[in-house]
């Protein structure tokens, strides 16, 4: 066998097996001469009998290829409007949704499965969310992009590949209902379902201010870099023993516990509805916390837990912070403009059980409240937080962050609860007494 037969079999196989990209693939064979009907039929071949159907491009993820003339009068384009409208799912809009595991989904194009987006009003262009179901024994295809993104199992289980471009070595995660993943940046991955049930998970992304910052599809979508500080295929990347969970001291203005931070470093939890969590009262009676840093990603996630008969402080910050109710019973309130509550000109409601979803809007004070008879636990994933890094800008998701600890009284975002509005206790106590739930709030001050 020749030499260039020899090496047009071994990019075949790399191909096949996705360790190389078909942009690779076609820039490889051109270096080397063979030519290009040639290589398109190899191509053809080999995505027919991957997948079993005729290729559709990867190069452009099933999209329409970008306007190539500028246009003169072009104003206020939104490229991640016009992307999520080319992918022909639902997009469910609004500032919840009560049972994600009852929402529709229509056929996805570029993942092979179904799904369906979520642009809820507090998301502002700052985070977005996806709904992806997989029936049983099936697989996405494989995906790589720039944006970051926090995975949530909602039912079943599976297992994801991971790899990184250039490289044959994958790394085989494992998960189940009540998982959290994060595929590190820009690595490829593909899902699998390995039970006799539906899968079907959540991911939360920083999709719009990637989409938008580029506008253009290729780039976020078939970028050859691999961010090897962040993974090079480490097997640690994705531990899930008890010693991924540590107190760091903090020094920094920006954090909200003073005290120090319990912290969960790794990409993979295998249960988040069980983990552990520690004693923080700086946002409240009863609560517990800690913080995720999944995959070493500027958006941070944190897990956050709140006992029966009470509820948490208000506060407010930025834009994008995605609450996931990962089990218990209760609702929350959220306001626009005075921190009086019975003042404000906007109020909503969210009434929330396991797997409801809301995003708090841009600057609106939120309240959480425990009505249920367990304790209520949610995952929220946004800008911000007590984790490695500290994003300033967006929308006021970092540089809010600092004064979510603060009393409004010394200019800060949190409201007290010896200063909150008498109408917030009544509404609670009347929740309380309609679910046979006993109050564990103090009757002055809020304390429990």
């Amino acid at each position: 066998m020749s030499g260039s037969k020899r090496t047009m079999r071994d990019w075949v196989r790399h191909y096949s097996n996705g360790s190389i990209s078909r942009r690779e693939f076609v820039e490889r064979a051109s270096v080397a001469g063979f030519g290009l009907l040639a290589t398109e039929s190899v191509l053809a071949a080999v995505d027919e009998k991957k997948n079993g159907k005729p290729h559709v491009d990867e190069h452009h993820h099933g999209h329409a290829h970008p306007e190539t003339h500028k246009n003169p009068n072009q104003t206020n384009r939104n490229p991640y409007a016009d992307w999520m409208k080319a992918e022909g799912l639902p997009i469910y809009t609004d500032y919840s949704v009560f049972n994600l595991r009852a929402l529709e989904v229509k056929p996805w194009k570029r993942l092979g499965v179904s799904g369906a987006y979520i642009d809820l009003k507090g998301g502002e262009g700052v985070n977005d969310a996806y709904i992806c179901e997989i029936p049983p024994n099936g697989k996405t295809t494989p995906q790589r992009y720039l944006f970051e993104e926090v995975v949530y199992i909602l039912n079943g289980e599976g297992e994801t590949a991971i790899w990184n471009a250039g490289s044959s070595a994958k790394q085989t995660v494992r998960w189940k209902t009540g998982s959290v993943i994060a595929p590190p940046l820009n690595t490829w991955r593909q899902y699998f379902n390995r039970g006799m049930q539906p899968v079907r998970f959540l991911a939360i992304t920083n999709a719009p201010v990637v989409i938008d910052l580029f506008h253009n599809l290729d780039f976020v979508f078939n970028n050859d870099y691999v961010f090897r500080d962040r993974y090079e295929g480490e097997a640690e990347t994705f531990a899930a023993g008890p010693e991924q969970l540590h107190q760091k001291e903090t020094t920094s203005e920006e954090s909200e516990q003073a005290a120090g931070v319990y912290s969960w470093s790794s990409a993979l939890i295998p249960d988040a509805r069980t983990i552990d969590v520690r004693t923080s009262k700086e946002r409240g009676a009863h609560n517990k916390r800690i913080e995720l840093q999944l995959a070493d990603n500027t958006m941070q996630a944190h897990i956050s837990e709140f006992e029966v008969g009470t509820y948490k402080k208000a506060h407010r910050h930025g834009p994008g912070s995605h609450v996931l109710m990962l089990n218990g019973k209760g609702y929350t309130l959220m306001w626009k403009g005075s921190p009086k509550f019975s003042e404000a000109p906007n109020h909503v409601r969210v009434d929330f059980v396991e797997a409801s979803l809301f995003v708090p809007p841009d600057g609106w004070f939120h309240q959480h409240f425990n009505t249920g008879s367990n304790p209520a636990r949610y995952l929220a994933a946004t800008w911000g937080g007590d984790g490695r890094w500290f994003m300033r800008a967006l929308g006021g998701g970092g540089r809010t962050h600092r004064l979510g600890k603060t009393s409004i009284r010394k200019g800060g975002n949190l409201i007290e609860y010896e200063d909150e509005d008498p109408q917030i206790r009544e509404i609670f106590e009347a929740e309380l007494r309609k679910n046979g739930v006993e109050n564990r709030m103090k009757p002055a001050g809020g304390q429990p």
